[in-house]
């Protein structure tokens, strides 16, 4: 939690606005007219045009505007907010209601089969009708909102005021002992926590975890909170981050050099690093031979490969319900995320660590970092749907197995799944399903994400005649 005094000192000269001129547009989950990319070099951060693709719907597509079963979640327009409310509330509330928590929002045994109706139903009033909730709840959707409007990682000065008011009323109810350790105090942490994380302000982070943990132990453990279990994920989820960045370095030099400029190898390439580069798989290795990754992102990949070897050991040495020993998971998604957040990298650099992070996510049979990895992945994705990407027979099969990834990891109408259909869609060449399988098992594969591809194959089938329409 903050420290008296630290609220002082925060800057709040951001500006950004939450909906930038193209938000005012239908929403884009509605868009059904999207058409084939064109090629571009420029790191993401430079882009700002739509990510379009080669065959366009001819009908509005309704799996991807999400419902949740209740009047009052598709029209908030007469909710009562426990806040005055006005047009920049209204806006980060509907965005946290439609498009963040139906996928985030989820109790463990839901995951995988929808949006946790039920769930929704109870915690959606609660968020609303505390003030100090609610307050934390708009300074963390708002920011979000900008995030996947605009890329950017600084909070606009609106989010930043309800930000500040979150935790002044945070401090007053920490002085009521019968409130301090009430499931309020808890989702208010953690949204904290996220506002906090979108800006790579990670002492605040930890401070704040720290307050959840201290929380926690005073009701009496995770397995005291409520929303049956839902609370439970989120604690632990922030937990195991702050454990998870603590046990690696987020400024080795191998990954992020002090400069913060990524450096590429030209040919011929040193011996080791050849050594190096033979071990990836070969479709890795053909990128990486082609120059298009730098030093950095390679010894991402060696880092990964070599994870990936201990694990497939460890599946045959052991039960797979021991996998939870296997901690370096999360260790490996944080990674992967911290160089999400850098600037400088490539669109195909960028893709390539998405697809890294949703292989290393999958393994992760404990769902230790499944709350924070989908909830981040859901802005993310709906950002990276805006910006160009290039899509041609040269890198089709890269693209193939980015979007593949994403299919087989994440649930649909989640963002990561249809930022992975729009991909897909874009190629000069369309395949079955089987064959995506096989160009995928060229780079970091496996045979659970061919099970889980196999799982959601009638819905694809279904969104595939739709696009085709």
């Amino acid at each position: 939690m903050d420290r008296p005094g630290d609220l002082d000192e925060r800057s709040v000269l951001r500006t950004n606005p939450l909906f930038p001129r193209q938000q005012r547009r239908a929403d884009e989950e509605q868009e059904s007219h999207l058409q084939r990319q064109t090629p571009h070099e420029q790191p993401a951060e430079q882009q700002q045009r739509p990510l379009q693709h080669r065959r366009s719907t001819s009908q509005q597509s309704g799996h991807e505007v999400v419902q949740l079963g209740n009047p009052g979640a598709r029209d908030l327009s007469h909710s009562p907010f426990p806040l005055p409310r006005n047009s920049f509330v209204q806006r980060a509330i509907q965005y946290y209601v439609k498009q963040y928590s139906p996928t985030a929002v989820q109790r463990p045994h839901f995951v995988g089969v929808g949006p946790d109706l039920f769930l929704l139903r109870d915690y959606i009033p609660f968020v609303m009708n505390d003030r100090m909730v609610f307050s934390a709840l708009v300074a963390m959707s708002s920011f979000s909102a900008n995030i996947a409007t605009t890329g950017s990682r600084e909070a606009p000065s609106e989010s930043l005021r309800f930000y500040q008011s979150a935790v002044s009323l945070l401090r007053e109810r920490l002085t009521n002992e019968s409130q301090r350790a009430s499931d309020a105090v808890i989702v208010t942490l953690a949204n904290l926590c996220a506002f906090e994380a979108f800006s790579g302000n990670y002492e605040a982070v930890d401070m704040h975890t720290l307050g959840i943990k201290q929380v926690v132990a005073l009701r009496g453990g995770t397995g005291q909170l409520g929303f049956e279990g839902f609370l439970k994920t989120v604690a632990t989820a922030w937990q195991n981050f702050y454990a998870a960045r603590h046990s690696i370095s987020l400024t080795d030099p191998r990954f992020f050099p002090e400069d913060g400029i990524f450096t590429y190898p030209e040919h011929p390439f040193d011996p080791e690093l050849c050594d190096v580069i033979a071990r990836f798989a070969p479709g890795l290795t053909d990128m990486a031979l082609s120059g298009m990754l730098s030093h950095q992102i390679i010894n991402l990949v060696t880092h990964v490969n070599n994870w990936t070897h201990e694990v497939n050991t460890s599946l045959r040495d052991s039960d797979v319900y021991n996998l939870h020993d296997l901690s370096q998971s999360s260790r490996n998604v944080t990674l992967c995320g911290e160089f999400l957040h850098k600037s400088g990298l490539t669109m195909v650099e960028q893709l390539l660590v998405l697809a890294l992070t949703s292989f290393c996510y999958s393994t992760d049979s404990t769902r230790s970092m499944f709350f924070l990895t989908n909830a981040y992945l859901q802005i993310r994705c709906k950002y990276m749907r805006t910006v160009y990407i290039e899509v041609t027979e040269r890198n089709e099969a890269f693209m193939t197995w980015v979007a593949t990834m994403l299919l087989a990891t994440f649930d649909p109408s989640a963002q990561p799944w249809f930022l992975g259909l729009s991909i897909l869609r874009a190629r000069p060449t369309l395949r079955d399903w089987q064959a995506n399988v096989r160009v995928c098992e060229s780079y970091f594969w496996n045979d659970g994400l061919s099970l889980k591809l196999a799982a959601k194959l009638g819905h694809l089938r279904g969104t595939e005649r739709e696009g085709q329409g």
